[in-house]
C-alpha cells in the first residue's frame, strides 16, 4: 500500500478543495442551509467537472476512478459545507455491483452527469439497523409490483428521480429501483437539525405501482445488495466526518493563534496545545484508516472490518473535533454566524449515517471474533 496519493489524485484534491472553498463562501448556501432547499447549482458544477461521476465506467459517461477519489471528493466538499455526491455514489455502487445491463444504460448515464438525484429508502419508524423490522411490502399483481409502507428520515427523497427501495416480498427482502414519477408516492418534509441542504422527507408508498423488473439484484436478496452499497458508502460518510473535522480544526487553531491573552496567544498554552495535538493525531489516524480501507476495496479485497473501524475512527474525532473547538475559541464559537453551530449539527447527523458508531463496535467484533482473525 502507499500512503501516499498520486499526482493525478492531488491534483484532483486540490481542484475539489479550490472548487469547494468558492462555491462554500456563496451567501446562497446560508440560504439553503436555513430553509432546508438543495443545492441545485453545486450538484450540476460537480457533474460537469465530472466529480458525480467519479466511480462509473467511461462507458456510461463516469471517470472511471475508484474508492480512493471518490473519498477525497467527499471529504474536500465536506470541509465546505457543501454537498458532495454520496447519494448518487450509493445508486451508482448498487447498479454496478447488482444491476442488470439495462438498469445500468437506462440510469448510470443520467446519475454520472449529475442531471438526476438518487436516494436510499431503508428506514421506518420502527426499523433502523434492525432490517427484521422492516414492514414496507412489495407484492406481485400481474406484470407490476405493488409497494405499501412508511420510509423515514430520507435525505433528498422527494428531489430524487431514482430511489432504492428496500421492502419485503414473498421471498425476503428485495431491494427495488423506484422512478419518482410512478403513482402512488407522497412526500412529508422533516425539519432536521444537521444535513439541512440535502431536504430530509418521510416517504409514503400508497399502492406504489413499478414495473416487473424493478427489482435490484435477486428477489429476496437484499441485504446482499444493501451491503454491497453500503461498505463502499460507509467510507463516503467517514470522509465526510474527516472532512469537518478538518474545517472545524482549521478554523479553531486558527483563532488560538490570533487571539491573545495577556502576553501571550491561547495557542501558548500547553494544555490548549495539548487538546490540538491530541485532536491532531486522532484525525491522521482516522485518514490512514480511511485510506487503508479505500485502497483495499480498489483492489477488490475483503475491507469490512477495515471500513467499519474508519468510519469508527472518523466519528470519534468528528464528535471530539466540534465538542473541543468551544473549549479552543470560548465564546467566539457561540454565534450562529460563526460556523461552528454548523459543524456541530452535521456532525451529529452524519454519526447515524452509514450505520452509528456503536453498530461500527458490533462490526468490528464480529469480524475480530471470527475463529479465522489473527492479531
Amino acid at each position: 500500500m502507499n500512503f501516499y496519493f498520486s499526482e493525478e489524485q492531488n491534483k484532483l484534491r486540490e481542484a475539489v478543495a479550490a472548487y469547494s472553498k468558492i462555491a462554500g463562501s456563496d451567501p446562497q448556501r446560508d440560504i439553503e442551509e436555513r430553509d432546508s432547499e438543495f443545492s441545485w447549482d453545486v450538484l450540476h458544477a460537480l457533474g460537469d467537472k465530472g466529480w458525480t461521476g467519479v466511480i462509473v465506467p467511461e462507458e456510461y459517461g463516469g471517470l472511471g476512478k475508484g474508492a480512493i477519489e471518490y473519498t477525497i471528493i467527499m471529504e474536500e466538499t465536506a470541509k465546505e459545507l457543501i454537498y458532495g455526491p454520496q447519494n448518487l455514489i450509493q445508486a451508482q455502487q448498487g447498479l454496478l455491483a447488482v444491476g442488470t445491463g439495462e438498469q445500468k444504460r437506462k440510469w448510470l448515464p443520467e446519475l454520472a452527469k449529475g442531471k438526476i438525484m438518487a436516494a436510499q429508502a431503508i428506514s421506518e419508524p420502527d426499523a433502523g439497523s434492525s432490517f427484521q423490522n422492516i414492514q414496507t411490502t412489495a407484492v406481485k399483481d400481474g406484470n407490476e409490483w405493488v409497494l405499501n409502507g412508511l420510509k423515514v428520515h430520507i435525505n433528498l427523497g422527494k428531489e430524487a428521480q431514482l430511489m432504492m427501495v428496500l421492502a419485503k416480498t414473498d421471498k425476503g427482502l428485495t431491494e427495488f429501483l423506484v422512478d419518482r414519477d410512478s403513482q402512488g408516492i407522497r412526500y412529508e418534509k422533516q425539519d432536521p437539525i444537521g444535513l439541512r441542504s440535502a431536504p430530509m422527507y418521510d416517504v409514503h408508498f400508497d399502492n406504489c405501482r413499478i414495473p416487473l423488473d424493478s427489482v435490484l439484484g435477486r428477489e429476496g436478496r437484499g441485504i446482499e445488495t444493501f451491503m454491497a452499497i453500503f461498505k463502499l458508502s460507509r467510507l463516503g460518510v467517514a470522509s465526510q466526518l474527516i472532512g469537518i473535522a478538518r474545517g472545524c480544526l482549521e478554523h479553531a487553531v486558527s483563532f488560538t493563534k490570533s487571539r491573545k491573552v495577556g502576553e501571550n496567544r491561547v495557542s501558548d498554552f500547553q494544555g490548549i496545545q495539548w487538546i490540538i495535538a491530541k485532536l491532531t493525531s486522532e484525525l491522521e489516524a482516522a485518514k490512514l484508516a480511511r485510506n487503508q480501507a479505500a485502497w483495499l476495496h480498489d483492489q477488490k479485497a475483503n475491507h469490512n472490518l477495515e471500513t467499519s473501524i474508519a468510519k469508527y475512527l472518523a466519528g470519534t474525532v468528528a464528535d471530539e473535533a466540534v465538542n473541543k473547538a468551544f473549549t479552543l475559541t470560548g465564546s467566539h464559537a457561540c454565534y450562529r454566524n460563526r460556523p461552528y453551530d454548523r459543524y456541530i449539527r452535521e456532525v451529529k447527523s452524519l454519526l447515524a449515517g452509514g450505520g452509528s458508531s456503536e453498530v461500527m463496535l458490533n462490526n468490528v467484533a464480529r469480524e475480530i471474533l471470527r475463529p479465522s482473525y489473527h492479531y
